[in-house]
């Protein structure tokens, strides 16, 4: 699958249509992908308000989580059917939440909203299987009892480990926390994206293969 757009320059009269490709992973990339931040265990609204997780891509393409499953070991599950593809784009991060609005969440954005999936205080799974039965497991989280704390989220630290989210990082209503974003010192850093060829060299390569079209 890939994501195509379509440059357009003009010069001399010469009119060059580039088109340029960028690659979309399927889902067996799925288990590259990071967990991040969880909050299971808000403080300013409700468990059923306010619980997200937050997802990291370290890659150099986008992911696309159309049609995956979010299941515990128990009975919580739920299928992401959007309409098209959900993609979490290089180097970003991406927050699933119980609630999309954001007066009533604790002041958070959500990228995508579940249903029928809890997060447990007293200790749970976040599983994401291509199928409903989580046979062909693509990326798992486990934590225990002590993970959660109350009104404050858990982040995955650079050396694979998840450590309280620094007290001085707090968001909407107040509890901590840093949804969207790697703000905390403890976050895993980002990588450097490969960047697009610059339109002057998408020109000059459009004007060289013009002229060797020409000559042949």
């Amino acid at each position: 699958m890939e994501l195509s757009y379509k440059i357009i320059v003009a010069r001399s009269g010469i009119l060059l249509i580039l088109s340029v490709s960028t690659p979309v992973a399927q889902a067996a990339l799925i288990s590259d992908l990071l967990i991040t931040e969880v909050m299971a265990n808000p403080s300013e609204v409700s468990d059923l308000e306010g619980e997200w997780f937050e997802l990291f891509n370290p890659m150099t393409e986008s992911v696309d989580l159309n049609q995956i499953y979010i299941r515990d070991d128990g009975s919580d599950i739920h299928k992401i059917d959007h309409d098209g593809a959900l993609l979490i784009l290089p180097n970003h991060y991406f927050v699933l939440g119980r609630n999309e609005n954001s007066s009533m969440n604790g002041g958070f954005t959500a990228d995508y909203v579940y249903r029928n999936f809890n997060l447990s205080n007293s200790g749970d799974e976040i599983v994401f299987s291509k199928d409903a039965n989580g046979h062909d497991e693509l990326l798992r989280l486990d934590y225990n009892s002590n993970f959660d704390s109350k009104g404050r989220t858990r982040e995955l630290t650079r050396e694979g480990n998840y450590q309280l989210t620094s007290l001085k990082k707090t968001y909407g209503l107040g509890d901590i926390g840093t949804p969207g974003s790697g703000y905390s010192s403890s976050a895993p850093s980002s990588i450097a994206t490969i960047p697009l060829p610059s339109t002057a060299s998408l020109l000059m390569f459009g004007l060289y293969f013009c002229r060797l079209r020409k000559n042949s």
